[in-house]
């Protein structure tokens, strides 16, 4: 019965190969599976890695699987990764002594600061935007729009710097323009600025 009219489609069968560059643990296997080839039955052959299932060669011809797969295998050094991979490994105990290392806090696990917040910080220089304080990279400070967001401001990194706690929550809503001016101005005309509002 043909696969067409219902019967079971054909089956990969493989065994075993053994010698040379395949090794002895059996890790390779010629397979075989039927295939029609320019209008003709035929037997494609195929050496496969058995743990993995990748096809290492592949041919009509047995005998030219059997050669691609010696040929691939002994360019690629697998014979060498084989033996160096039963080997014993040496492990380094360490590069400096543990006394030399401070010790983690208990519980404690520094927290991944976040790409963009990065970003911010190197364009900024590591200092406040507006009054030039040093700041730290994991310490407390603020992403700032320079075009506030109340006022359709972009969350994009041209228009976004770093700012010290401060500067931030004393800028408000105002444009960085607007805010500089303010803060050059001097402190009499801040304070009628604020009474005003």
């Amino acid at each position: 019965m043909s696969a067409t009219k219902g019967g079971s489609a054909s089956k990969l069968r493989s065994r075993p190969i053994y010698g040379g560059p395949f090794g002895q643990g059996g890790q390779f296997v010629l397979a075989t599976l039927p295939c029609i080839d320019r209008g003709l039955h035929a037997v494609r052959h195929m050496v496969l890695q058995q743990s993995t299932g990748a096809v290492v060669a592949t041919s009509l011809d047995k005998r030219q699987a059997l050669a691609d797969a010696r040929r691939l295998l002994r360019s690629a050094g697998y014979l060498a990764a084989m033996a160096a991979a039963n080997e014993p490994v040496f492990e380094q105990t360490g590069l400096w002594p543990d006394e030399d290392l401070p010790s983690p806090a208990p519980g404690v696990q520094p927290k991944p600061v976040p790409r963009r917040r990065r970003e911010v910080f190197e364009k900024s220089g590591g200092a406040c935007f507006y009054c030039g304080k040093a700041l730290t990279l994991d310490g407390k400070w603020h992403i700032e729009h320079q075009m506030p967001r109340a006022l359709m401001g972009p969350d994009e990194l041209p228009n976004l710097v770093a700012a010290c706690v401060p500067c931030n929550l004393a800028k408000g809503d105002k444009t960085a323009l607007e805010f500089i001016a303010q803060s050059a101005a001097g402190p009499k005309e801040q304070q009628l600025s604020w009474t005003r509002s």
